[in-house]
């Protein structure tokens, strides 16, 4: 019996073994060897996506303001049209990791699906979208979280903060800790995210029967459902809905994250893609029972409208309990803090992916890993410089805060779309497959995926309130198209040399 236990043991670790030689072995037929310990499990896979796209604390902290965009009626519809496109997606990009498990994810795809005359270029152009979205995203669940702090503070009136000072300065500290946690390494991300899950799990729970339990009243089915408001200044009640879709727009984004780790996932082509398929299907369940009960337990609509911190308002008004309030918004900070450390581990692994292939400024300082736990400490630490200059010039306008957002979500489904459209157009069926294909659905739903993304991306655009003045106007595709200005420049200065170089090595 003690032989035959020893037998299985062996084979289990050879079975292991060979796994991470096959894994090693991709990424050298991709041109790349293995630089990251393989110790992340489909567990962890797509417990990172799931906690990075944060769905809880992300939709709760927008939905006081877009209920002004088609009311309560547009956020339960709104979520149902967008789901299904983002499951277009995030099949599309299941396919297309399973094939390439690359930590460059949406910029090393575009260079793959692209021919040899335009690859570098198309790469070069979404990495840089993808690195600023990346960037803006973890900007903004920095100040979401200090927004949280900011409201349990209040709510409990142990300190009333309202500077502009205080928050870049909590921002700033959350930053730090958000960095030194993931200079720890991948195993340390890993128990965060197995934590993350249970109390997401949890929290989610607590949130969605506990609220509607303690609401003193409820609002009908018929105004759940049907109740349609406009208070944009807009004439057109069909842009209003779409402007309303923005909402579940910024709440459905993140799951493309487990690629960054990808190349520290064991098995990681069949892991990657059954990671994103399960965190998209959980993501989307999970909001749309949170919608329901948040939608049945509003109170007062009008002082939503008008409170500086909407979600701490309509916790205190379903609750009557300062206590409890503040008691629900400790779930939803723990849950956006766990989604920074992971937004900030995935910028520096695309930044680093980049780096290795001379796409970024100092790009052989970007590429060393550090200690024998093959951290990107380089990456962290310029992306935490970079963080805080960014945030400084707030102190001058609300507006530039307002900017950033909107640069997040328009960045990020720009990139989703820009490799599945080089497939499209120049791969299409010649796209080696992976343990997990789409077969014949996988053209039809890329194209899909590519429409969505072009039509949302305008939407995402449109300025959330009329008329437009400096104050409303939208200044996003601004800020992108100051990005992408300097990586084209870029690219005719040095990258085209240095990119197609290092593709040449390859």
């Amino acid at each position: 019996m003690h032989i035959n236990q020893e037998d299985d043991k062996l084979d289990v670790q050879h079975i292991e073994s060979n796994q991470l030689d096959a894994d090693a072995q991709r990424l050298q037929d991709l041109g790349y060897k293995q630089e990251f310990k393989r110790e992340i499990s489909l567990f962890v896979q797509a417990g990172f996506a799931f906690s990075t796209m944060a769905v809880l604390p992300s939709w709760m902290v927008g939905f006081g303001p877009s209920i002004s965009a088609g009311g309560p009626s547009s956020l339960f519809w709104g979520w149902l049209i967008v789901s299904p496109f983002v499951m277009c997606i995030a099949l599309s990009m299941a396919e297309v990791i399973s094939a390439y498990p690359l930590a460059g994810g949406v910029y090393s795809w575009s260079l793959l699906l692209s021919n040899e005359k335009w690859g570098p270029f198309m790469a070069w152009i979404n990495g840089y979208a993808y690195l600023i979205g990346l960037e803006t995203v973890t900007i903004t669940l920095a100040w979401t979280s200090c927004q949280f702090i900011f409201a349990i503070s209040n709510t409990l009136n142990l300190v009333q903060v309202s500077s502009q000072s205080a928050y870049v300065g909590l921002y700033v500290a959350l930053m730090v800790l958000g960095t030194l946690y993931n200079l720890l390494g991948i195993k340390y991300s890993t128990y965060l995210n197995k934590f993350m899950v249970i109390w997401v799990l949890i929290g989610s729970l607590v949130i969605i029967v506990g609220i509607p339990a303690l609401a003193p009243t409820h609002k009908t089915a018929k105004w759940v459902f049907t109740e349609f408001s406009n208070n944009t200044g807009y004439s057109n009640n069909g842009m209003v809905f779409l402007i309303g879709l923005l909402q579940a727009g910024w709440a459905l984004v993140g799951y493309e994250c487990g690629a960054q780790i990808v190349e520290g996932t064991k098995n990681a082509a069949t892991t990657a893609p059954r990671g994103i398929i399960i965190c998209v299907l959980s993501a989307i369940f999970q909001g749309f029972v949170l919608i329901i009960s948040t939608l049945f337990s509003i109170q007062d609509v009008d002082e939503l409208l008008t409170s500086e911190a909407p979600v701490a308002t309509f916790f205190l008004r379903a609750t009557s309990n300062p206590s409890v309030t503040a008691f629900f918004l400790v779930i939803l900070l723990v849950a956006q803090i766990g989604s920074l450390c992971n937004s900030i581990l995935a910028a520096a692994h695309i930044a680093w992916a980049m780096a290795r292939d001379g796409c970024l400024p100092f790009s052989k300082f970007l590429y060393k890993l550090s200690g024998d736990n093959h951290i990107a400490a380089n990456c962290l630490i310029v992306q935490l410089v970079i963080c805080i200059l960014i945030i400084l010039p707030s102190f001058a306008s609300t507006i530039y805060w307002q900017a950033i957002m909107s640069t997040a979500v328009i960045s990020v489904n720009i990139s989703y779309g820009l490799p599945l459209l080089c497939r499209l157009i120049w791969t299409r069926n010649k796209m080696p497959k992976g343990p997990f294909s789409l077969g014949k659905f996988g053209l039809p739903l890329n194209a899909i995926s590519v429409a969505w993304v072009c039509f949302f991306g305008i939407v995402l655009c449109f300025p959330s309130v009329s008329p437009v003045t400096t104050k409303t106007m939208n200044w996003a595709s601004l800020m992108i198209g100051a990005v992408m200005t300097f990586s084209v420049i870029f690219w005719f200065i040095s990258g085209r040399h240095k990119l197609i170089r290092t593709i040449e090595k390859q």
